[in-house]
Parts: structure tokens; sequence; C-alpha cells
């Protein structure tokens, strides 16, 4: 009876093999992941850059609210002193 529990085991083992030799093939290799390492140093400095010029552009941005109200009041001013607009 022990011995016809265990006929199958062999046949098992080589299936299990088969699929671990199947999953290492699949998986990736130290190159594969020192490149992709490369890859992930070389995008993080393109970010940091321009993570530095959006907040150099950001600094020198007059937004449309700021623009519109500056705008208005020069026109008031230009009418108050009879200057002709230049548009």
């Amino acid at each position: 009876m022990i011995a016809r529990g265990f006929e199958g085991v062999d046949k098992r083992f080589e299936d299990v093999d088969q699929r671990l030799d199947q999953m290492a093939s699949q998986m990736a290799t130290k190159e594969d992941i020192k490149h992709i390492d490369e890859r992930m140093d070389s995008l993080d400095a393109r970010m940091g850059r321009m993570e530095t010029d959006l907040h150099e552009v950001k600094g020198n941005i007059v937004y449309k609210y700021e623009f519109e109200d500056l705008e208005a009041r020069v026109k008031y001013l230009e009418r108050k002193l009879g200057i002709e607009s230049g548009k």
C-alpha cells in the first residue's frame, strides 16, 4: 500500500522540475535588471531636470485672472486720463 502511494511521486517531481525550469527561463537575468536600473536612473535624472525647469517657469508666469485684472485697471486709468489705448 505504501509502495503504491509513492509510485507517482517521481512523475510529480519531474513535472515540478519542468515548471521550475520554465519559470527560471522566463525570469529576468541579472543583466536585464541592471539595464532596467540604468534606465530608471536616467529617467530619474530627467525628471529632476524637468522639475527644476517647471519650477523656474512657474516663477515667471502671470496668471490669466491677474492679467485680466491689470488690463481692466489700465483701461480705467487710460479712460480717466484721456489716453488712447494701443489696441
